[in-house]
């Protein structure tokens, strides 16, 4: 065992902890006596603190006692809208917390069978100040523009909010928030329009039901809150104040009232698309033209629960993945970009045990096609990726607060193709069987934004007779201060294989902490079992590890001197194995984020680790380890006022040992440029120098399988360069290019031999593992949004990758080098309507 810790009694004044390393008693541990009380009266400070939100209501009107319904043209009649009940009296989030804002903005609501109407007017004495710089959808919260958001929860739950933005220009931006966190990717059909006058700008927007999922009862009530942006100042106000120190920010929102007797219509929506493509594969002589459809149905099954269901998927268009070269003994991760398994799946992300880019994803027997190679054969054909038949989501939440989800997704056979070179004959290779995948989610929610959740995730190949199953229970809770919460996590993993028995295991997770206000603390223990594998519908890059984490916070949310905000925060890190019990490290870090006046931004951190590293995961050898000496690291990172033409962020960080003067550096760069409101211009760089940097190489066995583990001495140097542009015509009209660049070279100086107790000596071994990474890929859209819900997308991509292993001379050469690599290019166009089952009757009916 590497290190274990020992506590001493000294006496009745102090205790005394020593960590005890394989080299010996070296690090006397701080008086906890002193340590413990401290932390215990700003738990008990904590637990006083709370700050209540106000009572306010707004009430909603039906259009039906109206003299006609309103007309969504960014124009509010007064004659319709101005007998109806006025939300005003806006409050500031920030940078003034609970001060007036700037200008007035009034804010009226109606509704019909069909959805909710809103009318806004935003006052502004200076309206040809007003920013009003045009983006994609979804886009508001990047540009240097005004905005109104509708911020609606249904259930009045403080869990579950769906968020409308419309700006001055009428760019659409909505997104879906729950315990999960944001969901971004969130797009409804909805109805907008918004005119800048002499005396502000107003907006009028119109969401119908099928837009939303609300309980099934007569009478309505809403949570509701609206938020102002007023960009020029860096200005957000909201009609129910929301303090700036609390993290629990939708207690405070007010309620929607007046809804009555709603019998929303049928709905059923239906998105038909067609998708052409050309591409062009590396060997290959001719462009290969082929045609896609399929569709996207979604069903109302009633107010609350909704099924999606898309049918024979196309993901050809979604953005290309930025690849890295991968040193490291674990997977990497990439972000979903498929918008079907982006959408609407806040609740499949619970336990954090469905990762839905499995879905789809490499065959298992990928790599088993070139073992199974008999003499004289070679592969012609190995799909990287799992046709993707059916994937279906059903989900809703009753009006007991229960959400429910359940998730299925098929893919069908895939076969490598293999041709005998003497003869021409070919035959096929399984690489995966049809698959099935499953998600089924109980949510409960509870008071005070609290929840409870039991998930499972199921992973079945039936011709391979593997199962793979996941079971776990989450829960939060939150006392009605909003001054405590606890946190707590459960799953079992289980592995059915040949009938076999199942190979079980687990992971916990505790984590007590306070979400609000000027003193913060968090504690967490987390243990992951030695077996515990989620990863054949999850994502856990290593397992046997016990995580302990505890945080100590000041947050300064009140502008003082030259600063708006800042939070400084202790921070301390005990990593170890979990069987056998050894340590790994001990991370104590301090860090400060300070926002100023100027909104200049800067941060800064600094961290030590006094018992060094015992790294078990890079020999990837079960029971060996490799040592690092104590080392520090820090960063430093400022970003300058997001409003102005220009503005530009910037990082240096570094991780060093003194000991062996071994070092980890980066630093990047990212500055943007805005032409115009339509033009804008990106760039990003990043640098990360390692220098001296030890890793595994290869593993050779003697006779009784005695493991010899090498690893060498290298120096990596990593450049990744991202350009970005976009040029706007019109809200629903966009051009868009990002190009992207990223070169690593690895060059290897000494190699070593690992001995039992972690140290490196210097061997013989000298083969060559010297490595050039380059992958380049470009993405060209034009996008055209030419009807609600529908649009035409017409795409190139094109993609570079190489390795080799004799390195380039500098970043310029390898860049040489990749545009002159074979290539894969795909061009597309796509189109998609949505075909709205409601409108199409009353279309109907009016003929």
């Amino acid at each position: 065992m590497p290190v274990s810790s020992v506590i001493c009694w000294q006496g009745a004044r102090n205790y005394q902890v020593m960590i005890r390393t394989a080299r010996g008693f070296e690090y006397d541990w701080w008086p906890w006596r002193q340590g413990i009380l401290f932390f215990l009266f700003i738990v008990a400070a904590s637990v006083c603190y709370s700050q209540e939100p106000l009572d306010l209501s707004i009430k909603s009107v039906r259009t039906d006692s109206l003299l006609q319904t309103p007309v969504i043209d960014g124009i509010p009649d007064q004659d319709i809208w101005a007998n109806l009940p006025l939300a005003t009296g806006f409050i500031q989030y920030q940078p003034y917390n609970a001060e007036r804002p700037s200008y007035e903005t009034e804010i009226r609501f109606g509704y019909n069978e069909t959805g909710l109407y809103v009318a806004a007017y935003m006052h502004d004495t200076h309206p040809d100040s007003i920013l009003t710089e045009l983006g994609k959808r979804d886009q508001a919260d990047e540009l240097n523009t005004d905005y109104l958001s509708v911020d609606i929860l249904p259930y009045n739950d403080g869990l579950t909010m769906f968020e409308f933005k419309i700006t001055p220009t009428g760019l659409q931006s909505d997104s879906k928030y729950s315990a999960a966190g944001k969901e971004s990717s969130w797009d409804a059909v909805w109805y907008s329009a918004a005119t800048i006058t002499d005396s502000g700008w107003m907006a009028e927007v119109f969401i119908p039901y099928s837009a939303l999922r609300f309980p099934k009862t007569d009478i309505q009530t809403w949570g509701i809150n609206l938020w102002r942006r007023l960009a020029r100042r860096n200005e957000m106000s909201t009609w129910s104040w929301v303090p700036n120190d609390s993290q629990e920010i939708f207690r405070y929102y007010g309620t929607l009232i007046g809804m009555e007797g709603i019998k929303p219509p049928l709905r059923l929506s239906l998105t038909p698309y067609v998708g052409g493509y050309l591409e062009k594969r590396p060997g290959e002589a001719a462009w290969d033209p082929f045609i896609r459809g399929g569709m996207d149905l979604k069903y109302g099954i009633s107010q609350a629960f909704t099924l999606d269901m898309e049918l024979v998927p196309d993901f050809g268009q979604v953005q290309s993945d930025d690849i890295i070269l991968n040193l490291t003994p674990f997977e990497i991760r990439y972000d979903e970009q498929r918008q079907f398994f982006t959408e609407g799946t806040e609740m499949f992300d619970k336990c954090d045990i469905f990762y839905s880019r499995r879905v789809g994803a490499l065959p298992r027997g990928y790599e088993d096609a070139y073992d199974s190679l008999r003499a004289h054969e070679k592969i012609i054909k190995n799909p990287d990726l799992t046709q993707v038949i059916n994937a279906t989501k059903v989900s809703g939440r009753n009006r007991h607060g229960l959400g429910i989800g359940v998730f299925n997704g098929m893919t069908t056979h895939t076969w490598a193709k293999a041709q005998d070179t003497l003869t021409g004959s070919t035959r096929r290779i399984a690489t995966q069987p049809f698959t099935n995948y499953n998600v089924l989610v109980f949510d409960q929610n509870l008071k005070n934004q609290s929840y409870v959740t039991l998930i499972n995730t199921n992973y079945w190949t039936p011709n391979w007779d593997y199962i793979a199953n996941v079971t776990g229970t989450e829960t939060k809770l939150l006392n009605k201060a909003n001054s405590f919460a606890f946190k707590g996590l459960i799953n079992v993993s289980q592995i059915y294989e040949n009938m076999g028995a199942a190979d079980l295991g687990y992971t916990s997770l505790l984590n007590i902490y306070k979400p609000g206000g000027t003193w913060r603390y968090s504690l967490s223990t987390e243990i992951i079992d030695d077996n515990y594998d989620p990863n054949d519908m999850g994502y856990l890059d290593r397992n046997n590890e016990v995580r302990n984490n505890g945080s100590l916070s000041y947050n300064i949310n009140q502008p003082v001197w030259r600063i708006l905000q800042s939070r400084t925060a202790f921070e301390a890190k005990h990593y170890a194995q979990y069987k056998p019990f050894e340590m790994m490290f001990i991370d104590l870090e301090l860090n400060n984020s300070n926002t100023f006046r100027n909104f200049w931004r800067f941060y800064t951190e600094i961290a030590f680790r006094p018992t060094g590293t015992y790294d078990f995961y890079e020999p990837r050898q079960d029971g060996w380890y490799l040592y690092l000496p104590p080392s520090w690291d820090g960063e430093l990172g400022v970003s300058s006022d997001s409003r102005k033409r220009f503005a530009a962020e910037g990082e240096f960080g570094f991780y060093y040992h003194p000991e062996n003067q071994r070092g980890l550096y980066w630093f990047s760069f990212e500055p943007r440029y805005r032409f115009s409101d339509r033009l804008t211009l990106a760039f990003a760089s990043e640098y990360d120098i390692r220098s001296k940097d030890y890793g595994w190489v290869d593993t050779q066995y003697d006779l009784m399988q005695n493991p010899t583990i090498y690893f060498g001495q290298r120096d990596v140097l990593s450049i990744n360069n991202v350009l970005e542009m976009r040029y706007i015509f019109t809200t629903d009209l966009s051009l868009n290019l990002r190009a992207r660049h990223y070169w690593s070279r690895v060059d290897y100086l000494d190699f070593y031999t690992l001995q039992e107790n972690g140290d490196l000596i210097p061997s013989a071994y000298n083969e060559n593992h010297n490595i050039d990474f380059n992958a380049m890929n470009i993405d060209l859209q034009f996008l055209w949004f030419f009807a609600p819900g529908s649009q035409m997308s017409l795409v190139w991509k094109n993609n570079i990758l190489t390795e080799g292993d004799s390195p380039s001379d500098n970043y310029f050469q390898a860049l040489d080098r990749t545009l002159d690599a074979p290539q894969t290019n795909s061009l597309s166009l796509r189109i998609l309507y949505y075909l709205d089952y409601a409108y199409i009757k009353k279309a109907f009916k009016k003929k």
